[in-house]
């Protein structure tokens, strides 16, 4: 997973986006001699879904009567922001990055390694790597509400992950030179199941900062109703003027049945439900170097490939077939030379417990 915090994404203008949305459903807009107005004239249909004339003038700040507003928290730009969002585009794009070159490859595979056997380059051949690029959006609600956007990059095909420098290109919240829009679209068909695997993870680790503040509050608001009516029973139990026991009894039973229900709906208060959902997809061409290599443990031996993208600076983080996560150090199983991470197999001396055995027997 690429973190996107990073960097801050450049928006553009409310008008700007307005425009832009209304004359991809063939409405015609004209800027005013103003600046942050414009005129449009809308499809029928098109006005009718957006509740506003067909022949409108907009304004980021109405100044006459019948302007539509356009600014931030206007009703118009709410419609089509969310209308937007519940869209998740597909582009296709190549990067136009030289292939690296073929001493730079060798460094950058020198450095990979087999934490428990023997990796030996048998080939290195030139061609071009295809990742698809989803950016998931999540919901988390609780006592509060919190949006977030998360951003994975996999291989096409085998659920490889490049390394920071390939995955900044790809990131295209921000503009970057060397992304050019294909002259034909990609597919990924098969990185849709990898996409699937890692969400879950993804939204969970950028979640986990906000659950850690849910339960800070649960936990306080939990101790200060506990603290309250401790209190209140000690009261009830030690009366100023003599009372009946059993009258005691009663009061400090009501008092702590009152306590478990104000607890039972401080934990519906703060239960927390996670949401996501695709929110725009980017499939990337990259110019390439493909390593052919070989692994050897013990008496095994096993060949996979190896990519360095153009500007990488390692080789992709090829796919743990444990976890189906990711890893820069493999390690191999005895049995059937299975890869592994570091959460699989934390430590590579000895025989492996290996998953992706356990799951064929």
């Amino acid at each position: 997973m690429i973190a996107d915090a990073a960097r801050p994404a450049i928006l553009p203008a409310p008008l700007d986006f307005v425009l832009a949305a209304l004359e991809a459903e063939d409405a015609l807009c004209e800027r005013g001699e103003r600046e942050g107005e414009a005129i449009a004239v809308l499809p029928p249909a098109l006005a009718q879904r957006l509740d506003v004339p067909e022949e409108s003038r907009l304004a980021v700040y109405p100044a006459q009567k019948g302007d539509v507003s356009v600014g931030i928290g206007s009703p118009l730009l709410e419609k089509l922001v969310a209308e937007a969002r519940a869209r998740a585009p597909v582009a296709s794009v190549r990067l136009e990055l030289e292939p690296p070159r073929l001493g730079h490859v060798k460094a950058v595979v020198a450095r990979f390694v087999l934490r428990n056997g023997l990796a030996e380059v048998l080939s290195v051949s030139f061609g071009s790597a295809v990742y698809a690029v989803a950016s998931v959006a999540y919901v988390i609600e609780a006592d509060d509400r919190r949006e977030g956007l998360t951003r994975l990059i996999v291989h096409a095909t085998d659920g490889g992950e490049p390394d920071a420098a390939t995955g900044g290109h790809l990131d295209l919240t921000w503009p970057d030179a060397v992304v050019r829009p294909s002259p034909t679209p990609l597919s990924a068909p098969g990185a849709a199941p990898w996409l699937a695997l890692r969400t879950e993870r993804a939204v969970r680790e950028a979640a986990a900062p906000v659950l850690a503040e849910v339960r800070r509050r649960h936990a306080r608001d939990h101790a200060r109703i506990t603290a309250y009516f401790a209190d209140l029973t000690a009261e009830a139990r030690a009366p100023r003027r003599r009372a009946d026991a059993k009258v005691v009894e009663a009061k400090v039973a009501h008092l702590l049945a009152d306590r478990d229900a104000k607890l039972r709906d401080l934990g519906g208060r703060f239960a927390v439900k996670i949401t996501c959902s695709p929110a725009a997809a980017v499939v990337a061409e990259v110019p390439a170097a493909l390593v052919s290599v070989r692994l050897r443990r013990r008496k095994e031996a096993r060949e996979i490939v190896l990519r360095v993208p153009a500007g990488a600076q390692s080789v992709d983080r090829i796919c743990c077939e444990g976890c189906g996560g990711t890893t820069g150090k493999p390690a191999a199983c005895d049995e059937r030379m299975h890869l592994l991470c570091e959460g699989c197999a934390p430590t590579a001396q000895g025989r492996i417990a290996c998953p992706a055995c356990g799951r064929k027997r």
